[in-house]
């Protein structure tokens, strides 16, 4: 964690979340499986989905996204969470985009990725848009007793910067 009192979203996943088909086979020492262009983009897979008769898995905290991927905020602007059902078959696998530089990926690239399970918040976190509209987990606690103003320090500092730049 920061001193600003937060942390990335990953650290919320309860799987791991590969980059790249790279990153798979480094963590899992087999191939991802072939690219699907009719199913969405899934860096993650649940592994007690591949050993077991359960037909669907449901998550209970996953970011909401629209269409285009990006993470929708609620009425407040907060970033939204919800509920996840997948069948095994699906929730037991990747879907990752091939190596190669390719044009089109075809409509599965087209679309919002599946999202990753997170554990569910504590009491004392609360999630965050930040720059860029990446979405980050802060503790509400550290949050408040962060400084929120220009200390005399970055007034000197700003007021020199001015100087240099000619704008005083």
């Amino acid at each position: 964690m920061s001193d600003s009192g937060m942390f990335p979203i990953n650290d919320l996943y309860v799987f791991p979340f590969f980059q790249t088909r790279d990153d798979y086979f480094k963590a899992t020492g087999e191939e991802a499986p072939e690219w699907d262009p009719n199913r969405p983009v899934k860096s993650w897979f649940d592994p007690t989905a591949r050993n077991t008769n359960k037909r669907t898995f449901l998550y209970d905290v996953v970011l909401m996204y629209d269409k285009n991927g990006m993470v929708l905020p609620d009425e407040k602007g907060v970033p939204q969470v919800e509920q996840l059902a997948l069948l095994r078959e699906e929730a037991g696998r990747v879907n990752m985009l091939p190596r190669e530089k390719l044009v089109d990926y075809g409509p599965g690239s087209k679309v919002a990725p599946i999202p990753v399970p997170m554990r569910p918040l504590k009491a004392t976190e609360e999630l965050v848009f930040t720059f860029g509209g990446v979405v980050a987990v802060r503790i509400k606690d550290a949050y408040k007793s962060t400084v929120n103003a220009f200390t005399v320090n970055d007034r000197q500092l700003l007021e020199k910067i001015a100087q240099k730049l000619g704008v005083v």
